[in-house]
Parts: C-alpha cells; sequence; structure tokens
C-alpha cells in the first residue's frame, strides 16, 4: 500500500539521519520557519505533510496488551501512554488506550492565554487528513495542563490505540515497527518527606473553616506534598507497580518535556466527542477492606456521610455552572449523582455531569472555561483559588492540573491530575488533598489525605523491597 511505503520509508531513513517521505524533500528553512519559544519542532517535517496510514490490528501487535506494547516501545522519545488500567466500573473507564511517541513539534504557553490557544488551533487546523469518524484520537496533542495553567503538548502525528470495546488496535504512523526489548538503568528512590508537617495541615484546616463561618467560601481543597530523592533510569516499573496497587480508569504514564508522569487518577475532567461533554467529579473517599463486611461498612458510612454528600452536591453544582458557560442553553444535566464507585483502595462518590457544546466553542476553549477543575479547588472556585495560594507554600504543578490529549479531529480526554508521582531532574514529588466544608474534622481530613495516597505508597514500598510488577 502507498501508504505504508511513505511511512516505511520515512522510519528507516531516520535512522541515517536524512528525512524523506514519499519522495517528498522539506524546504531548506522549514524547521527555521517553525521554530520559536513556544513551538519546537522536534522533526524537520510540517506535520500536514504527513499522509497517514491507518491500519487495524497490525501483525507486529498480535496478542499483544497496551502495557506490554507501551514496554516496549518505551526506548522512544517523547513517549505517552494514556492507560485504562484494570478491572474497573464499565462508566469510569474510557474505552481506549492511547501510545505515542517521536513527537514532531512541542507547544508551551498558558491555557489562559488567547494567543496561545489559538496556537494551539493552528497546530490542530495543520492536522493530517483522515478519513471516518472512529471517535477515539488517530494523532493529536499529548501532554498536561498544569494546576497554574501552564501547557506542554506534543504533537504526536503517529499512535497507537487500542479500543477496549472489540480488542482491536488501530495504528496510524509506523511505531509498532520500532518494538524491542529494554532494560532500564538501576533506580534508587528515597524515602518521602512531608512538605508540611501534620500540624501545620490541621491548622490550615481550622483556618479554612474560619473563612466559612465568616461566609468567605464554602469549600476549599488542601494538599501536602511528600517529595524523595529520585536516580537513576525510568520509573516504567514503578508505573506498573501503581498500576497493581492502585488501578484507575485515567491512568497515564509520561516521558515528555525532562520529566516524567505517573498518574493513577481516578477522575475524568473533561471528555468531549462532537459537541458532547462530560465530566465526572468525585467527592469523599473511604478505605477499602479486605474483609467484605468491614469493606461494605466503609462503602455505606461514605453513602450515608451528611459531609460528603454535601460536598459533592456542592461541587457538581459548580461544575454544573462551568459547563454552562461553553454548552448550549438548556443542555446541561446530571446524569447521575452520589454514585458509589468502588475502586482498589478506596470507595468514591462521583456525579456525571454532561451538555452540549456552542457551534461556536472548540474542546480548547471548553478547556480553559472549565479549567481549573471545580473538584481540587472548591467553591466559590476564585475565592477558594486565593485561598490555596495563600495555604499551600509551592504552586502546585502539574499535580491537580490535567493530563490528556486533544484530538486531530475533535475527539478529547483529560483526568483530573491526582494519585500522581512527577519526577523532575533529581526530584520526585506526590501530594495529596482533602475538601475542607464546615464540619470538617481536622483529624479526619489529615487521615483522607494518607488514604488517597495508599496506592502510591504501596506501589514505593514494593519498589524499595525490591518486588517486580506483575
Amino acid at each position: 500500500m502507498p501508504g505504508n511505503h511513505r511511512l516505511a520509508s520515512a522510519c528507516a531513513c531516520r535512522r541515517c539521519g536524512k528525512f524523506r517521505l514519499g519522495g517528498y524533500k522539506p524546504p531548506p528553512r522549514l524547521e527555521n520557519k517553525l521554530a520559536s519559544p513556544r513551538v519546537r519542532p522536534l522533526l524537520p517535517v510540517a506535520v500536514a505533510q504527513i499522509k497517514p496510514c491507518i491500519r487495524t490490528n497490525p501483525a507486529r501487535l498480535d496478542g499483544m496488551t497496551p502495557v506490554e506494547v507501551a514496554a516496549a516501545l518505551r526506548h522512544l522519545p517523547g513517549l505517552v501512554f494514556f492507560d485504562t488500567a484494570g478491572n474497573l466500573p464499565s462508566s469510569a473507564a474510557r474505552p481506549v488506550s492511547v501510545i505515542a511517541a517521536r513527537p514532531a513539534r512541542m507547544l508551551r504557553g498558558s491555557i489562559h492565554s488567547e494567543s496561545d490557544r489559538q496556537m494551539l488551533r493552528n497546530a490542530l487546523a495543520g492536522a493530517p487528513p483522515t478519513t471516518g469518524d472512529h471517535g477515539f484520537p488517530l494523532g493529536g496533542l499529548c501532554g498536561w495542563v498544569d494546576y497554574e495553567g501552564e501547557f506542554v503538548f506534543g504533537d504526536f502525528p503517529e499512535m497507537l490505540v487500542f479500543n477496549h470495546n472489540d480488542q482491536t488496535w488501530w495504528e496510524t504512523g509506523d511505531l509498532s515497527a520500532c518494538l524491542r526489548e529494554t532494560a532500564d538503568a538501576p533506580v534508587k528512590i528515597g524515602n518521602f518527606i512531608a512538605g508540611t508537617g501534620r500540624d501545620d495541615f490541621l491548622t490550615g484546616v481550622k483556618r479554612i473553616k474560619e473563612w466559612i463561618a465568616a461566609g468567605d467560601i464554602y469549600q476549599v481543597n488542601l494538599s501536602q506534598a511528600f517529595e524523595a530523592v529520585a536516580s537513576g533510569g525510568s520509573l516504567f516499573a514503578l508505573y506498573l507497580m501503581l498500576r497493581d496497587a492502585s488501578p484507575a480508569p485515567m491512568a497515564a504514564w509520561l516521558s515528555l518535556d525532562d520529566r516524567e508522569v505517573l498518574c493513577s487518577s481516578p477522575e475524568t475532567f473533561l471528555k468531549i466527542s462532537g459537541r458532547g461533554i462530560e465530566t465526572r467529579p468525585i467527592k469523599g473517599t473511604r478505605p477499602r477492606f479486605a474483609d467484605p463486611d468491614e469493606d461494605r461498612r466503609s462503602a455505606y458510612e461514605l453513602q450515608t456521610s451528611v459531609k460528603e454528600i454535601a460536598e459533592l452536591v456542592m461541587i457538581t453544582d459548580l461544575l454544573r455552572n462551568d459547563l454552562g458557560q461553553v454548552c448550549e442553553f438548556g443542555s446541561v444535566e446530571v446524569s447521575e449523582m452520589l454514585q458509589l464507585e468502588s475502586l482498589a483502595q478506596v470507595h468514591h462518590l462521583v456525579s456525571t455531569v454532561s451538555g452540549t457544546l456552542r457551534p461556536e466553542t472548540d474542546a480548547i476553549e471548553a478547556l480553559a472555561a472549565c479549567f481549573p477543575g471545580g473538584s481540587i479547588t472548591g467553591a466559590p472556585k476564585k475565592r477558594a483559588m486565593e485561598i490555596i495560594h495563600v495555604l499551600e507554600e509551592k504552586p502546585r504543578g502539574i499535580y491537580c492540573g490535567a493530563i490528556g490529549w486533544l484530538g486531530y479531529h475533535g475527539e478529547s480526554s483529560f483526568n483530573i491530575a491526582i494519585r500522581t508521582l512527577v519526577r523532575e531532574g533529581s526530584r520526585l514529588i506526590y501530594q495529596v488533598g482533602a475538601g475542607i466544608v464546615a464540619d470538617s474534622d481536622p483529624a479526619a481530613e489529615y487521615e483522607e489525605t494518607l488514604h488517597k495516597a495508599a496506592g502510591i505508597r504501596l506501589a514505593v514500598e514494593r519498589w524499595q523491597a525490591g518486588g517486580v510488577p506483575r
């Protein structure tokens, strides 16, 4: 097939340092024209000039799982793996796992800047054409928007997608030709040290309750950070341990922009397909237990907690209003309310809010209008963010931002970046938080943050004990 030939020759020529795509030779100064402080090309060819070859069930991937494929491609630059992990509630799980690598360029900016949002639109507008409405990305912008609104996206014309509904692989590009076994360099992780002591966290909760009593705020999400020193090679094996300990419907592993991100998020921030948009806020947490009776009691306690119910109702209303900014009048609805969702380590309460985007509103505008997620800020959102800035000593970074993709043809999916480890240089950091309301017990809120960190702690402890991921 001609498309196969073009992509095969492109892959082969990269190895000898010359890039040719089906006989096409890029103009000599194309790379300089693309370059800017916020747009950095990695391949000397415009993305729109790559003619996609879409294949289903390529023979090279026969019988391979998404985890096995991601492991065999992790030697490639800029690998991202959006992972629907484990046996999960069907309502929570996205239907596909996505693997991409070798970004054509990197894009950086602020989601709050109109010019930077236009840069993202231009990148999507220059995408190669595909045929058919697949309902999942076949190429796109993959990366994250951090809590402060700064985004990092790679532009990925090459992508592998596994459809969990019918167990089929889809491929655009030729990543499957690059599968190989990789041995990572040894990794050493030190002990995690809390950035905020227990007493300081309790004091923060008490201050928030004073603001609530004064009528200044209704709810605030307060977090604490833990940091360790990490050295050595890739943390992909640690991600697999995290996946084992705490499988999650919106999990991800990214090695992008000199950072490594290991995420086991259970929470959908935004899912967009066509003009349909959905968000699934989570509030309330109780631990799981091996004993079935004790586990049922824990779930029942969560489902009947006046405090947890009030918190989710409040945040659901906030997100209903957020979607109302970008959706057609009358289209926003709450299709699920206070649903129990049980994951490996914890029980949660979840709502589902959906709507229909206005014709003039795209996924990028919707992302900006709703950002950051209300479930990890508080209500009212603006005042909650001001209080978080006062009480938390450092910027949150990727934590409580959003990790996901903007597909070339309109489909988008982002999580809330919680239950997430971020490695930058020798620093390995994770944060956990709790929603504080009028009747919050400071000690109980502190314990809730530890429950949320259980999966991360278990994965790291297994790692330090020399465990092997399953």
